[in-house]
């Protein structure tokens, strides 16, 4: 059995709930994501993701950084 982890990955270049629900859309689409929440302040964004194997924080911080936000963290 996978054990669920919740992390948080900040980036910048945010601005807009648009561009919240996109980059949610994309991150649940992957395989072992299963809770995505983005909190926004002052164009840089907060994002709470919980997730298991074969999920990897690296290869969700370059999802996000392949949809054109900077990782900042």
């Amino acid at each position: 059995m996978n054990v669920v982890i919740t992390k948080v990955i900040y980036i910048s270049g945010i601005e807009n709930e648009t561009q919240q629900k996109h980059i949610e859309q994309q991150l649940k689409q992957l395989h072992g994501v299963h809770q995505v929440n983005i909190e926004i302040e002052s164009n840089n964004g907060k994002i709470f993701i919980d997730f298991e194997t074969p999920a990897s924080l690296n290869n969700l911080e370059k999802e996000v950084y392949d949809l054109g936000y900077e990782i900042l963290y």
